[in-house]
Order: C-alpha cells, then sequence, then structure tokens
C-alpha cells in the first residue's frame, strides 16, 4: 500500500475512535518523518518539553487489550469503540511495524502516543490524552 494510501486508511480507522480513561479525546495523526524507533521517546521528551525520565513506555499489548475490554457489553457505544480499536489494533500490526505505546506521565494530563513506522520508514504517531487523577 502507498503511503499515502496508507494514512488515507489509517484516518478513516481512527475516525470516531475515543481513548476512554476519566474523560475521552479523540485520536489524531502526526507525522514525523524519518525516526528510528529509539529516538522516539527522546522526540516525545522534547514535544513536551520534559525530562526524559517521564516519558514512559507501554506494552503495546496492554495498551490495546484495555482500550478494547468492554466492561458492559450492553453500553452501545463503548462496545462499538472498543470494536473501532480492535480493529486500529490489527491494521496497525498488518501494515506498520515497531508498534510502540509511549506515555508522558507528568501530571494528570498525560500525552499517549501510538508510534509506529509505514513501510518506507516514516515515522506516524496516533495522539491521544488520558485524564488520569
Amino acid at each position: 500500500m502507498q503511503p499515502t494510501n496508507l494514512l488515507e486508511n489509517l484516518a478513516g480507522k481512527i475516525s470516531g475512535i475515543l481513548y476512554y480513561s476519566e474523560s475521552e479525546y479523540p485520536l489524531t495523526i502526526e507525522q514525523w518523518g524519518v525516526l528510528p524507533a529509539a529516538a522516539v521517546p527522546a522526540k516525545i521528551a522534547a514535544l513536551h518539553a520534559v525530562d526524559a525520565n517521564v516519558v514512559q513506555p507501554m506494552d503495546p499489548a496492554v495498551f490495546f487489550h484495555q482500550a478494547e475490554r468492554v466492561s458492559d457489553p450492553n453500553d452501545a457505544p463503548i462496545a462499538a469503540n472498543a470494536q473501532k480499536f480492535k480493529a486500529l489494533h490489527q491494521f496497525l500490526n498488518e501494515h506498520f511495524t515497531g508498534l510502540q505505546v509511549v506515555r508522558v506521565e507528568n501530571g494528570t494530563r498525560i500525552p499517549v502516543y501510538i508510534v509506529c513506522h509505514q513501510p518506507d520508514g516514516t515515522c506516524v504517531a496516533l495522539a491521544t490524552t488520558a485524564i488520569e487523577s
């Protein structure tokens, strides 16, 4: 799949998805150009002007498991959102490499990034926010 088509398809996959914590936030796409996976935490620290020690990796499997679970299957919007996260997770695994989830744990408003690389080596981040008091 061409990079432009890949990003268009990714935009379709995140359309309408909300990341639930104590609030809910959408996901947005950020394109970071060619960036090695090892440089992702430093990039995120620089974006938020924080020390690298508050930029914490999270196991992608744990992140997606939490986003895909439904505590009340009778809550149709929550169940639909969980299905969208499941489809997103599958899409990322099929079309991108180096999947990482990184959190900036510096307060109650926590930026969260789902970071991966396109086949051409360019880095794409899905940004959202968690509220945790």
